[in-house]
């Protein structure tokens, strides 16, 4: 693999490159096992969802360890750093991980890719996957479809310098960053790309709060901003070093980035208006990486080399969770589920999964040593990710239960927030799925708790059973779901 610049440890992690173009190839409609298209489900069933009850193995636990944040502004404002949390309020605990499905797709050779190397993936605006060709032979970007159907490969350029990260932009277009320069896609595939002030290298970006796009810049420690009529400003990092990595959208509204390198070891945060705060993270060079929008009103983030998933509050406080397996996370998605979704490259070959009350656990990919890169929720509900080394894009359904791929890891000792509830889909602390707590009546206030407890819980109808994938079944006579553990699922014969 060929890297024009000492970048290249950045083009690694978020992708890059392709060129060419051919027919389409077709998948099988649903995933399913459609080795004709290159779809190869590993569910049981022909909509690639399988009938297995799924658990978490493993015993490894640890509290989170929470820090406040110091802020700096580098317009000239006032920005308050995050207030010091208490050590150890964090908590890891029992994933009661769901039973998924993943379905793999390899890239057809017909299209051009010969050797694709897919780095970073992103929804689009026109409903399907976009993805990057890490490989600079040739320079490319591709999309494809939910169903699997892969479109032409549209080349970025002539040179050896090939996209990076990629995005939906505000103007149905799909937007992508390269060593020296942001690129813009038609969904037809029409290119155009344009330099980057200073002719530095761009990074991460993302669809902006305020219809531009916001990217990194790495080697010269900036946030940029582009328009969709190209017109750039770009803003300094007040860490010099610091490495700007991966970007998105905050659920303040505000854009939220890593700091990966060493100097840096920090979470930024930046307004549309320009106002930059840095909030470090306590353990030391831990190379933070992906970043994503949590659904708790956080944002959580992945530490490469520190091994575990950050959570940062809009006030700056950082809580970490460690990984189970030690393994080192990359990318990280919000899922439609309501958890973050992370790649694992390496020897851990796995997708992870962490609540909002983090609690981790792993799946590992079907294809071996395939070195999962980019993530992303995509628009049909599933989350796809792509397979470095296997030339593969993957896809993840039955997010909440119903698959037969069990969790190799996953965490230990009790979880549950406690919180008061009225019926179990308002206890999230085990995450939305089979096995998630169970909200008892047996107290006032009614409040959430364990389902291995044994408490019934309380239903109004089947929706409200976390294991309805699995075919748990409401009494609206006693309030109970049939069952609310995987266990309860086999032993119902489910």
């Amino acid at each position: 693999m060929r890297f024009k610049s000492a970048f290249g440890w950045f083009l690694f992690a978020l992708g890059a490159a392709g060129c060419g173009a051919s027919s389409p190839s077709h998948a099988g409609a649903d995933g399913g096992d459609s080795s004709a298209a290159g779809g190869v489900g590993s569910g049981n069933s022909a909509n690639g969802g399988g009938t297995g009850a799924g658990t978490a193995a493993g015993t490894s636990s640890g509290a989170g360890t929470t820090t406040g944040g110091s802020g700096s502004s580098s317009t000239g404002g006032t920005s308050s750093g995050g207030s010091t949390g208490a050590a150890g309020t964090g908590v890891m605990g029992t994933a009661n991980a769901p039973g998924i499905t993943f379905t793999e797709y390899a890239i057809p050779t017909n299209t051009g890719a010969t050797a694709s190397n897919p780095g970073a993936i992103a929804a689009g605006p026109d409903g399907n996957l976009w993805f990057n060709h890490q490989s600079t032979a040739p320079n490319a970007i591709q999309s494809v479809s939910p169903s699997g159907s892969f479109s032409a490969v549209y080349k970025t350029s002539t040179t050896n310098t090939g996209p990076v990260a990629v995005s939906g932009g505000p103007d149905g277009n799909v937007w992508y960053t390269k060593q020296g320069g942001i690129g813009k896609a038609t969904p037809s595939g029409m290119i155009n790309e344009y330099g980057v002030p200073n002719g530095g290298d761009s990074g991460g970006i993302v669809n902006g709060p305020d219809g531009n796009l916001w990217f990194t810049e790495p080697i010269h420690d900036k946030i940029g901003r582009v328009s969709p009529s190209a017109q750039f400003k770009d803003f300094a990092v007040p860490t010099a070093g610091a490495g700007p990595f991966a970007i998105t959208v905050g659920p303040d509204k505000n854009l939220w980035f890593t700091e990966a390198a060493a100097a840096g070891n920090k979470i930024g945060r930046i307004t549309p208006t320009g106002d930059v705060s840095e909030y470090p993270i306590a353990t030391p060079a831990s190379n933070p990486r992906g970043i994503t929008a949590g659904p708790d009103g956080n944002v959580w983030f992945t530490e490469l080399d520190g091994h575990n998933i950050g959570r940062v509050t809009p006030s700056g406080t950082i809580t970490e969770f460690p990984i189970p397996s030690g393994a080192s996370p990359g990318s990280i998605a919000l899922g439609k589920d309501g958890n973050l979704w992370f790649a694992e490259a390496g020897s851990a070959n796995s997708i992870g999964r962490a609540t909002p009350m983090g609690s981790v656990a792993e799946y590992v990919i079907p294809t071996s040593a395939s070195d999962p890169s980019g993530i992303t929720a995509g628009p049909d509900g599933n989350i796809w990710f792509t397979e470095l080394s296997a030339n593969k894009i993957g896809r993840i359904s039955d997010l909440m239960g119903g698959g037969n791929v069990k969790a190799s890891t996953g965490g230990g000792g009790p979880l549950s927030d406690g919180k008061t509830c009225m019926t179990d889909n308002d206890c999230l602390g085990s995450g939305k799925a089979c096995g998630g707590d169970v909200c008892s009546w047996k107290v006032m206030p009614h409040v959430c708790v364990l389902a291995v407890t044994g408490d019934p819980g309380w239903c109004t109808d089947d929706s409200k059973c976390w294991c309805a994938a699995e075919g748990a079944k409401c009494d609206t006579t006693s309030h109970a779901c049939s069952f609310t553990t995987y266990d309860g699922a086999a032993d119902a014969g489910m």
